[in-house]
């Protein structure tokens, strides 16, 4: 594709909620952002036409950007015409097709099931259960299955996919082999039609053995072992495996997607992996820190975080604000969903909210209490997913406190909740309650979901989507300085003077347990001179202050002395009260 001729590129995501059009193109010479559409999801009834909330997403960006994509008859214009019509290049991005459902089979829970789980949480999967030659891991049964055992519950889980790994290359074979033979009788069992595929990602030297043990009872998929020897993780074939099967499986089923997908100049791509694309690239940009991207949509969680350029990805598809919300309630229940809300909810307050976002995912709250609940639940989906991400990130990531957060700069947040916040202080306060960053970092907020389309836009013209990216697409929140260290609350933990570009000094004292943000409107620069006391770390090592420039955003320089980890109060009515206090402290 020569550069030249790509004036224009539209980026579509279909998610579980919503579709977004995003227009990037050529503007005095450089790519920018230039609008977005959004409307409701049809994939599901009564609609169950992917095509129509297109549609409708496409017609809210033509409002917005004056800009003809669709034909007389419904069809994309494309290339672009000589009187601005249509659009050189379109690319789409999914979440909206069901999670792939998988059954893992392997020899060790400890290794290649681990190694296994781990490229699993790469892209849209629901685990229904896992099978090794010990046992099962679903807490019931740690004694060794029979074959029986082993069939009858992969016929009951009637995956998509059986995933099977283990013995390194050249090891172990004999009880790989049986494994795969129980795989390959339990899918016999299952009707053509509904029949699961296999992935082996184990030893290497048994493939023909795989090969002959499943025949023509499945479709056979091998990617490379994923652990070739004991201390050695090979898991980036079986995850480009997954993601493939996921378009083949999910993604093609989805109604209408067979008309949209002739619109695509390239393979359909996840929007997890299309997000995760930009969180490399960002983190490019500052090699010394790494980069987090997080994603709280209606129906799934996304964790992106990289360092100089490696990307770790982590998707939880059962846990999201709208759709799967009830899977945040199940993992941490009302009273650790209620702590996050400066009020006690009425019994079966939580539970009540939860359903009608089930039942009408787009609804917007009717009230304080109901948007409050909303965000409390994205808040616990976010620490859930972060929580299992960050057992998989190497040890560069991993930071100078193994139990906090590494320094990060930026964080971007997005998501339906998130993204949609009525207010930038709430936006900023859930990413620092589920996050908890430390040291000096910038969050930004991708309101328009412009993560995934300006990755599937990297993947046709880089270039563009570089460019696109800083034309003010995505908002800067503001600057977080977050001191690390325990004291007691009320003390004076850190000295701030703050030096305005334009001229003008601030200076405070910051009491630990606090949270303050001081002005620094968005577009403008200052320097902070930082004086921590006694123990007190800002990213420089304990007692070491210094200079750092910082810019403002929507919300300010937002300082968050309240501790890491962020403590509680225990009691129910200081804590309502220290809730109320931070929400009132960032003009939430």
């Amino acid at each position: 594709m020569e550069e030249v001729h790509i004036e224009s590129i539209l980026a579509i995501d279909i998610g579980a909620v919503a579709t977004k059009a995003v227009l990037v193109a050529r503007v005095e010479g450089a790519y920018r952002f230039v609008g977005c559409g959004q409307a409701p999801s049809t994939v599901e009834p009564p609609w169950l036409d992917a095509v129509t909330g297109v549609d409708h997403a496409l017609q809210q960006l033509a409002s917005v950007t004056r800009r003809t994509v669709l034909d007389e008859h419904g069809g994309l214009i494309t290339p672009e015409r000589p009187d601005g019509k249509g659009v050189d290049v379109c690319v789409i991005t999914v979440s909206a097709a069901g999670p792939l459902k998988l059954v893992l089979m392997g020899l060790s829970a400890d290794l290649s099931v681990a190694s296994l789980q781990r490229a699993a949480s790469t892209t849209y999967t629901q685990v229904v259960d896992v099978l090794t030659r010990a046992g099962s891991l679903d807490g019931q049964s740690a004694q060794r299955l029979t074959e029986e055992d082993r069939v009858r519950r992969i016929y009951r889980a009637r995956p998509d996919v059986v995933c099977i790994v283990g013995g390194t290359d050249g090891g172990a074979d004999t009880p790989v082999i049986e494994l795969v033979e129980s795989a390959a009788l339990a899918v016999s069992l299952i009707s053509e039609m509904h029949r699961p595929r296999i992935l082996f990602a184990g030893n290497a030297s048994l493939r023909p053995k795989v090969a002959e043990s499943i025949g023509s009872d499945a479709e056979l998929k091998v990617a490379e072992n994923i652990r070739p020897s004991l201390d050695v993780e090979s898991s980036g074939p079986t995850q480009i495996e997954l993601e493939t099967m996921y378009q083949a499986i999910k993604v093609a089923q989805l109604p209408g997607f067979d008309a949209l997908k002739t619109w695509s100049t390239l393979p359909p791509l996840a929007s997890s992996r299309a997000m995760a694309n930009v969180v490399q690239y960002l983190s490019l940009e500052n090699t010394r820190k790494g980069t987090l991207g997080v994603d709280v949509g209606g129906a799934s969680t996304t964790v992106a975080a990289a360092r100089a350029g490696q990307v770790q990805l982590h998707v939880r598809s059962d846990l999201g604000a709208a759709l799967s919300a009830r899977g945040v309630l199940k993992a941490r229940g009302e009273e650790v969903i209620a702590r996050w809300l400066p009020f006690e909810p009425r019994p079966g307050e939580i539970e009540t909210v939860i359903t009608e976002k089930e039942l009408y995912p787009t609804s917007v709250p009717q009230d304080t209490n109901e948007l409050l609940i909303e965000q409390a639940i994205a808040r616990e989906a976010l620490r859930i997913t972060l929580a299992q991400a960050r057992t998989a990130w190497p040890s560069d990531l991993v930071g100078p406190y193994p139990s906090l957060m590494p320094y990060l700069e930026p964080v971007v947040g997005g998501g339906s909740v998130i993204g949609h916040a009525p207010r930038p202080g709430q936006a900023a306060l859930m990413l620092l309650d589920a996050i908890e960053p430390i040291g000096v970092t910038t969050l930004v907020l991708d309101a328009a979901g412009l993560l995934a389309a300006l990755g599937a836009c990297a993947m046709a013209h880089p270039l563009a989507a570089v460019q696109a990216l800083g034309s003010g697409g995505l908002a800067t929140l503001g600057t977080v300085v977050a001191p690390v260290g325990r004291v007691r609350l009320g003390d004076t933990i850190l000295g701030v003077k703050m030096r305005y570009e334009n001229g003008g000094d601030l200076e405070v004292e910051v009491a630990f347990g606090s949270l303050e943000v001081l002005p620094l409107p968005l577009g403008h620069k200052a320097v902070l001179e930082l004086r921590p006391r006694g123990n007190i770390d800002i990213g420089r090592g304990r007692g070491r202050g210094g200079s750092v420039e910082v810019q403002g955003g929507l919300v300010g320089l937002i300082i968050d002395a309240r501790g890491r980890p962020l403590a509680l109060p225990s009691d129910s009515g200081k804590r309502r009260e220290r809730v109320q206090q931070w929400l009132w402290d960032m003009g939430a």
